[in-house]
C-alpha cells in the first residue's frame, strides 16, 4: 500500500470508530463494505482484516466507557465466544469469497439499520432486574452475535448492541460498554480461529491484510477515544439514526456497486 492509502485508511478507521463506539457498535460494521468494494478484499481476508481492526481499536473505547454492566457483559460474552468459532468455520468451509457473502452482508446491514431505528421500550430504572425471558433473549442474542461476528469479522456488537437496547430499554451509555467488550472478545476469538486454520494448512483461509488492518485500527484508536470522550453528550436518537443511515448506504454500495 502507498503512504496515501495508509493515511486514508487511518482516516476511515477514525471515522468508523467515532460513529460506532458511542452506540456500542464496532466501526467494523461500516468498514466491511469498504473493504469489499473499495479495497477489493475477498470474504475471508475481509473478515480477518475487520477483526484485526476491532482488536486494535476497541480497547480504548472500552477503557473510556463510564460504566460497564458486568452482568450483561458476562451474559453476552459467554454466549458469543464459542459461537464466534463456529462463525469463522462457516465462512471458511461454506461461503468464503462468494457472491452470496456480499448479499448476506447487505442483508445484515439493512437489518441492523432497521433495528437501530425501531421504537424502543420505555427506559427502565437502574435498579430494576431483568426478567428471565429477557435474559434468555439476551443469551440467544449473544450466540447470534458471536456467530455473525466470527463470520463477517464484525466482532459481535453489530447485533448485540441494538438488540440489547431493544430488550432492556436501557440507555445507550449502559449497554455500550458490554457490547464493546463482546466485540473485543469475539474479535480475538475469530482472529485466533482464522490464524489457527491458516497454520494448519487450510488453503481456503486468507490471513488479514496486516498493513491495512493496522492502519484502520490506528485510526480507530483515535476515533474511539474521541467518541468515548464526547459521544455521551449527544442524544441517543441522533447517534442511532446517524449509524442507521451509514450502514444502509453501505448495504446499497454492496448491492449496486
Amino acid at each position: 500500500m502507498s503512504p496515501y492509502e495508509l493515511i486514508a485508511a487511518v482516516g476511515l478507521g477514525a471515522l468508523a470508530a467515532a460513529v460506532g463506539t458511542p452506540t456500542g457498535v464496532s466501526g467494523g460494521l461500516l468498514l466491511l463494505p469498504v473493504l469489499l468494494t473499495v479495497f477489493g478484499l475477498g470474504g475471508t481476508v475481509a473478515s480477518a482484516t475487520n477483526l484485526l481492526f476491532n482488536v486494535v481499536s476497541t480497547p480504548v473505547g472500552i477503557l473510556r466507557q463510564p460504566r460497564i454492566d458486568r452482568a450483561l457483559t458476562r451474559l453476552l460474552v459467554g454466549a458469543a465466544t464459542p459461537a464466534a468459532v463456529a462463525g469463522a468455520l462457516v465462512n471458511v468451509f461454506l461461503l468464503g469469497d462468494s457472491p452470496a457473502f456480499r448479499v448476506l452482508v447487505a442483508v445484515l446491514l439493512v437489518a441492523v439499520g432497521g433495528s437501530l431505528l425501531a421504537r424502543r421500550r420505555p427506559a427502565r430504572r437502574s435498579d430494576v432486574e431483568l426478567s428471565s425471558a429477557v435474559r434468555r433473549a439476551l443469551l440467544l442474542t449473544g450466540m447470534a452475535s458471536g456467530l455473525l461476528g466470527g463470520f463477517y469479522g464484525l466482532g459481535g456488537a453489530v447485533l448485540a448492541a441494538p438488540a440489547a437496547l431493544l430488550l432492556t430499554g436501557w440507555p445507550v451509555a449502559r449497554v455500550a460498554g458490554a457490547a464493546l467488550v463482546t466485540t473485543l472478545t469475539v474479535s480475538v476469538t475469530g482472529l485466533v480461529t482464522y490464524a489457527t486454520l491458516d497454520i494448519a494448512g487450510q488453503t481456503t483461509v486468507d490471513t488479514p491484510h496486516w498493513p491495512l488492518g493496522l492502519a484502520l485500527g490506528t485510526g480507530g484508536l483515535v476515533g474511539g477515544w474521541l467518541a468515548a470522550r464526547y459521544g455521551g453528550r449527544l442524544p441517543d436518537r441522533l447517534l442511532r439514526r446517524t449509524l442507521a443511515v451509514l450502514v444502509t448506504l453501505g448495504a446499497l454500495r454492496l448491492v449496486f456497486g
